[in-house]
């Protein structure tokens, strides 16, 4: 009776590592794939559509895809495989602009005017 238990509880383990485990940890790694989906990542959906994500909704879940200027929303789900990830947006240093130093010389002018019209 005792190796009858044995046998069934081998049988089990080894479906389990055979089976189910792999196909959990596949199910992990779209999951996180769908959850890090960027603007412009090349991707292709369940359907077989090519194209690049224009926006991300992860409220909502979905995603509006630009298949050549055609915009078209899918379900997060609907998403395949990502081709092509999303560039990395490196922030650029800020460059010093000349607004930052605007001089009022309103007063200046209003002063020489009235310079002017005292002489």
């Amino acid at each position: 009776m005792s190796a009858n238990i044995l046998i069934l509880v081998v049988f089990v383990a080894t479906m389990y590592f055979i089976m189910i485990r792999p196909q959990q940890k596949a199910q992990k790694k779209r999951q996180e794939m769908i959850n890090t989906v960027q603007p412009g990542a090349e991707v292709v959906t369940i359907g077989g559509l090519h194209g690049k994500i224009a926006a991300v909704d992860n409220e909502a879940k979905t995603f509006d895809l630009d298949a050549e200027g055609v915009i078209l929303v899918f379900e997060l789900s609907a998403i395949r495989q990502v081709v092509k990830a999303a560039p990395a947006v490196a922030e650029a240093p800020k460059a010093e602009t000349a607004t930052d130093e605007i001089v009022d010389t309103t007063a200046d002018v209003v002063a020489d005017e009235k310079s002017d019209d005292a002489k």
